[in-house]
């Protein structure tokens, strides 16, 4: 018989495949088999490597996310922020996520507290944006500076002959918005020429986004969830669009008064069946569910942090309630001017010692925790005379001061720390120059008897008249605040009363 491979003779049996050819059949088995010995390896290997690069895909954004936590913490300890309370701990990292990463959780241009002081200061990112004279004291315009107190910038300064006052500056996005002042009408109807404004952070683009169509008496705007916010010429409370466009009407409820927060809009109206007499609302923020905040009463220097709203009283004492409590609770027994709540406190002026006839001003802060046992004031700052307004923001306080010898606007510390310089103007140079330019030889008039420091004043919107002249904005009012025998006057109260009680518009707070 013949092998059935190759056909060689072999002998006769039961195999038909002669022995070279077995050798060659077994030789390929042994290399199938190491050859899937090694694919198989192969896979395996592919395999293993499949399911680490899987683990560690898995595992990255975990790592990230490990990571990004381990960092804020961190920073939250760095910046000092584990305070005790809840929402203020939220808010401070609400606050660092929207300076430091630009990310868009900044619902607000500014707060109620810094509007009801003129908002003369705003925040946002790493700035501070603020009003203040130009270097000789003719113009006023809108700075900003760093949050250290550093490299002072110059944005925006009114030009012309026409001397423009600033109100309301708020801060949100890439823009500034403020109003402008002007005491020249534009018509019989129009009392005043103001403007709403919007320029780029940089001071750039500067434009106007509401002329004259609003209240006379409108001193307020509020930059709310990417809409402005403000009294419109039937003194109802409106909003616009951050370009302008899409002016609406929110309620028509006839007030003079305007406090705004994400959630909620504060205002006055009259008493059922009373021309004189106040009460201080609340309603939502789109313009329903209008009640009394206390019944058949009014508020003064309205805030709000947290559930609370905080206020002063007829006597101008600390209290607060709960919104829809009705009831109200002592936070402080003492006289407090310029009310400006910010986290864990609320921040005044008030005298140094009016009982023994010490009338030095001083920046105050007290806690707002009504339950602190033993509780007082702690003092800031000494003021040379005093400031018409107190704006928080971040961790300063932004106000003014004057001496025999010079007007400034500073920033301090809100625990004292620290204070910055922002603007002086030294009278004797201020006369100088005065007498250079006009060639005269003039004398600087020289001070009478020395008088009692004026009143601080619960009340903070400004009239046109005296809107810069409080807020060191125009040198020859500054100058006179000083000559005038150190003495501040305020005539911001009974010009408005008269003002919106004549247009049956609820007076300011």
């Amino acid at each position: 018989m013949y092998c059935t491979k190759c056909g060689k003779e072999i002998p006769d049996g039961e195999t038909k495949i002669c022995e070279e050819c077995q050798k060659k059949i077994l030789e390929e088995i042994t290399n199938a088999e190491n050859f899937d010995d090694e694919k198989k390896s192969e896979k395996e290997e592919t395999q293993n490597k499949e399911n680490v690069s899987k683990k560690e895909k898995n595992l990255n954004p975990f790592l990230i996310i490990i990571a990004i936590i381990l960092i804020l913490i961190v920073v939250i300890f760095s910046l000092g922020i584990f305070y005790t309370g809840t929402n203020v701990y939220i808010n401070k990292i609400k606050n660092f996520f929207a300076d430091n990463l630009n990310m868009n959780v900044k619902t607000a241009g500014n707060s109620i507290g810094n509007i009801r002081n003129y908002g003369y200061g705003a925040k946002s990112g790493n700035y501070i944006y603020y009003l203040s004279p130009n270097e000789d004291s003719s113009q006023v315009g809108i700075f900003k500076v760093k949050k250290d107190g550093t490299d002072i910038k110059q944005l925006f300064m009114n030009s012309g002959d026409e001397q423009q006052e600033i109100v309301s500056v708020n801060a949100y996005g890439n823009y500034v918005y403020f109003i402008g002042i002007s005491s020249k009408a534009p018509s019989e109807q129009d009392q005043v020429d103001n403007k709403i404004y919007r320029m780029k952070t940089d001071g750039s683009d500067v434009e106007v986004i509401n002329d004259n169509e609003f209240n006379n008496n409108c001193y307020e705007i509020y930059i709310i969830n990417g809409y402005i916010y403000y009294i419109d010429v039937n003194a109802n409370v409106a909003r616009m669009k951050q370009d302008g466009s899409n002016k609406e009407v929110v309620v028509e409820n006839g007030t003079g008064y305007l406090g705004i927060t994400n959630k909620y809009i504060i205002y006055n109206t009259l008493k059922e069946g009373s021309t004189e007499e106040y009460v201080t609302n609340i309603m939502d923020i789109d313009g329903k569910n209008q009640r009394p905040i206390i019944k058949d009463k009014r508020l003064y220097s309205v805030n709000i942090e947290d559930n609370y709203i905080y206020y002063t009283n007829e006597d101008k004492k600390i209290y607060r309630t709960r919104l829809d409590s009705n009831e109200e609770e002592l936070v402080y027994d003492s006289q407090a001017y310029n009310l400006n709540v910010s986290g864990e406190y609320a921040y005044f002026l008030n005298y140094k010692d009016e009982a023994n006839e010490d009338y030095t001003v001083c920046i105050y802060r007290v806690t707002l925790d009504p339950s602190f046992e033993g509780k007082k004031a702690e003092t800031i700052k000494e003021l040379e005379t005093y400031s018409s307004f107190l704006n928080v923001i971040d961790d300063w306080i932004l106000y003014m001061d004057s001496s025999d010898t010079a007007g400034t606007i500073n920033l301090v510390k809100i625990d004292g720390s620290d204070e910055k310089n922002l603007y002086t103007l030294k009278y004797e140079d201020y006369y100088n120059s005065l007498n250079t330019a006009t060639g005269t030889t003039e004398e600087e008039p020289t001070e009478g008897e020395p008088t009692e420091t004026a009143e601080p004043t619960n009340e903070t919107t400004p009239t046109t008249e005296n809107t810069v002249t409080n807020a060191v904005a125009t040198t020859e009012n500054v100058v006179s605040n000083v000559v005038a025998n150190q003495t501040v006057t305020n005539e911001a109260t009974a010009t408005t009363n008269t003002t919106s009680q004549s247009q049956n518009v609820a007076p300011v707070n």
